[in-house]
């Protein structure tokens, strides 16, 4: 699951963790991307700040919802049969 920093003044993504194997450090705390950036945001150059717990937004992500559509049955005209005394 991808963790994005978004400023609160202008909504740009700051800095944003989209995978596991990104870099050798790991997901970087509120802390670490303030120091970062020198506590200014470098799109809208507005202060930033440290986020409380009230401030984080959890949502899923689009695509998973659409993975539960995918149909998972097969039929038999899709499965080749080979014929009976090739082998």
């Amino acid at each position: 699951m991808p963790i994005k920093y978004v400023c609160s003044h202008c909504g740009e993504v700051i800095f944003e963790f989209k995978y596991v194997g990104q870099d050798y450090y790991g997901i970087p705390t509120p802390q670490e991307v303030y120091n970062l950036y020198g506590g200014v945001c470098p799109h809208c150059h507005n202060e930033l700040r440290i986020p409380t717990v009230k401030d984080i937004t959890i949502r899923p992500r689009l695509y998973s919802l659409k993975l539960a559509r995918i149909p998972t049955s097969v039929s038999a005209s899709t499965i080749a049969v080979p014929a009976q005394g090739s082998a």
